[in-house]
């Protein structure tokens, strides 16, 4: 039994009208607890509508998720349990706050759940804490921090509730480099000492290779591939007929390739790449 499945899942937007469109189609996967899965694909290839439907944000048309082997859907009154064990991290969450402090904004979920007095302190210095929001900002209002800041607390507003899988929706979009290491630090960090299951949509396939320990390349609603991030990546062809690529430093070496050296195609990390080079025919002298 799968610890997160989709089976079979259509999504019909407009049904039973001349303007009914799939945006996505008969998918199915899985993702085992502890795992991190990257959902790729270009825009419009139905990433977001698809995990939309995994804390029960939308019905399915057609077909089940399955949560620790139960279709979430099987009791409608039960579909907000779901989503304090399914968390969904929207792409820019910091257009998500709204309350009079950033305490209390980090605070909502878990209050909303019924979380004891202490359990909510608790949660609030906790997941503050992992995402690198100290103290002195609690009483502070959320519109007076800067916006890697505010994504911060958004986020720490999620992991407040402690979701047992949390979904990251374009969680480094329009971060600088300094900010996505922060947002990819905190992803890792959460897996790590909650062994949860992360499911994160992304256009950035260097964060594939460096984060994910399965990879979906959805297509026009379709899932076109499915696999570890080397699998995924050793078909740079199917990639591309999907409008994606490998990643940069993958490109580099095959581009070295083309000029005569023999680096294997599933290269997919720097550090990879560095170790390959370093011992490129003996050493990175003769490289």
């Amino acid at each position: 039994m799968s610890f997160l499945e989709v089976k079979n899942l259509t999504y019909t937007y407009s049904k039973n009208t001349p303007f009914f469109n799939d945006a996505v189609e008969d998918v199915s996967f899985s993702v085992e607890k502890g795992e991190i899965l990257a959902i790729v694909g270009h825009t419009g290839s139905g990433k977001s509508t698809l995990v939309q439907h995994l804390n029960g944000l939308i019905k399915p048309t057609k077909g089940e998720i399955l949560f620790c082997g139960q279709n979430i859907w099987n009791n409608e009154k039960n579909i907000s349990s779901i989503r304090s064990k399914i968390g969904l991290v929207f792409q820019y969450p910091e257009y998500q706050l709204f309350e009079e402090t950033v305490f209390k904004d980090i605070a909502f979920g878990p209050k909303n759940l019924g979380f004891s007095e202490q359990e909510i302190n608790e949660s609030v210095l906790n997941s503050a804490k992992l995402v690198g929001i100290s103290q002195e900002y609690f009483n502070k209002s959320p519109f007076d921090l800067s916006g890697g800041e505010k994504r911060r607390v958004a986020i720490a507003g999620v992991l407040a509730m402690k979701p047992q899988v949390i979904i990251f929706d374009e969680p480094t979009a329009g971060l600088d480099p300094i900010g996505r290491n922060n947002i990819l630090n905190i992803i890792k960090n959460y897996k790590k000492e909650h062994n949860a299951t992360v499911i994160m949509v992304t256009h950035s396939m260097e964060d594939v290779a460096l984060l994910a320990d399965k990879v979906l390349v959805m297509n026009n609603g379709k899932k076109a591939m499915f696999g570890t991030p080397k699998e995924i990546f050793s078909d740079r062809n199917k990639l591309l007929s999907v409008g994606l690529d490998v990643p940069l430093i993958t490109n580099v070496l095959l581009k070295l390739n083309e000029l005569g050296f023999n680096f294997e195609s599933n290269i997919i990390t720097v550090d990879e790449a560095v170790n390959a080079i370093i011992n490129c025919k003996g050493g990175a002298d003769n490289a």
